[in-house]
């Protein structure tokens, strides 16, 4: 379908004004951006954050802008003379109200966002979008197939390549594998794709996460018997770790340090003793947290790997 995306330029405190005016010409999806709401928000909110931008703690211009999308049709255009009509008599301490208007459609949206998913290598492994014909396999290589959707987890974060080489390091044929907070199932199933016996995908997203998962499990060369996909938190519900179950060898976690610090008393739950726990999201400022919480569970840190700031550690479960 071909559309005409109109963008409105007002100030933060226009923005309620400008969007009345639309809902009154019949208009009422908007979209907003303002980047000093952003600096505000941001600035009132990272103190509870592992990690923020500091170019979101900064607005960019002293403008706001309302953005909405109408069909490229007569309907349409009519509909833009309105809104023209009604902004021309709007209080003009509102901004210029400049309206611009540029073309788009539902492939022209598809196009610009798979381009920032292109294929990723790291080690052995190689993250293909599954719309693009990977044609540089080695021999060796471990090509996972991935539908990039909503859930976290496209291997172009610091954290996923992170996990993804421990992995690589210390996997083994046949071990069997606990992904706590599996988002896109991209370690799960790379897991399976390196010969683990068998994966326990869980994630507290029973929507987005899941159906990733499962999603992109399909989308790979895997025996869907040996992945098992979970909704539900094993820090706070005991039935969901005896569902879990336990004999694991290894335990992987790309999270965040506020999750992992408590998830390490929990996780040993599901090894024993000489299994591991790789755990990854760690902001440098939180290293020391998550340094003391692995050695009060039981755990001697066996690796750690950074990566931009971004930290990854491996540890060994003592008893």
């Amino acid at each position: 379908m071909e559309w005409i995306k109109t963008s409105v330029e007002t100030t933060s405190a226009g923005i309620d004004a400008v969007t009345g005016i639309l809902m009154n010409c019949g208009i009422s999806g908007v979209e907003i951006v303002d980047s000093q709401e952003r600096a505000r928000f941001f600035a009132d909110s990272t103190r509870t954050w592992d990690y923020a931008d500091e170019a979101l703690l900064k607005p960019d211009s002293d403008s706001a802008f309302v953005v909405f999308y109408v069909t490229k049709d007569s309907a349409g255009r009519q509909l833009l003379q309105d809104v023209e009509a009604a902004l021309q008599l709007a209080i003009k301490d509102h901004g210029p109200l400049t309206v611009r208007q540029e073309a788009a459609n539902d492939e022209t949206w598809l196009n610009e966002w798979k381009k920032h998913f292109t294929p990723i290598r790291l080690g052995r492994v190689v993250i293909v979008p599954e719309w693009v014909e990977f044609s540089e396999q080695k021999d060796d290589d471990i090509i996972f197939t991935i539908d990039p959707g909503t859930a976290f987890g496209t291997g172009q974060h610091q954290t996923t390549q992170l996990c993804v080489n421990a992995l690589q390091k210390h996997i083994r044929n046949d071990d069997r594998v606990l992904d706590i907070g599996c988002g896109s199932g991209i370690l799960s199933i790379i897991s399976l794709l390196m010969e683990a016996r068998c994966v326990c995908a869980i994630d507290i997203d029973p929507a987005g996460a899941i159906a990733a998962t499962k999603k992109n499990a399909e989308l790979n060369p895997i025996d869907l018997s040996r992945l098992k996909v979970l909704s539900g938190d094993v820090i706070t519900d005991h039935s969901k770790r005896s569902e879990v179950g336990t004999g694991y060898d290894l335990v992987v976690a790309n999270i965040v340090a506020d999750v992992i610090i408590p998830l390490a008393p929990v996780a040993k739950s599901f090894i024993d003793k000489g299994k591991k726990f790789i755990a990854s999201g760690i902001i440098t400022d939180r290293l020391a947290d998550v340094r003391q919480a692995f050695a009060q569970a039981g755990y001697t840190i066996e690796e750690e790997e950074e990566m931009e700031g971004w930290h990854c550690i491996v540890g060994v479960l003592n008893a």
